[in-house]
């Protein structure tokens, strides 16, 4: 089945799936997402909380890249040394 039809046939079963089941659908996807993104991390090896926080942001948020990436990095950066921030923390399961 080419690529085309069968992300038409999810689509045109999401759109007839009620609100409340997408937004449940929706739910686990994100917490799927998150899991798997934690273990490509675990999987890089170690890196500082900046480090991290750049790994899971661009592969959480394929689109944000740029200034807009680096904005959010500055601020990221700001913040540990000022000890405002200490770095994103692993979801617990079944909360992500």
């Amino acid at each position: 089945m080419p690529a085309d039809l069968a992300q038409r046939e999810i689509d045109d079963r999401v759109r007839a799936t009620a609100p409340d089941d997408r937004m449940r659908l929706h739910a686990r996807l994100r917490e799927d997402a998150v899991v798997l993104v934690w273990a490509q991390a675990d999987r890089a090896g170690p890196m500082t909380e900046l480090e991290l926080a750049r790994f899971l942001l661009r592969r959480l948020y394929p689109d944000l890249e740029g200034p807009r990436l680096e904005a959010i990095m500055d601020r990221l950066e700001a913040d540990w040394q000022a000890g405002t921030w200490t770095g994103f923390r692993r979801p617990e399961p079944g909360s992500a």
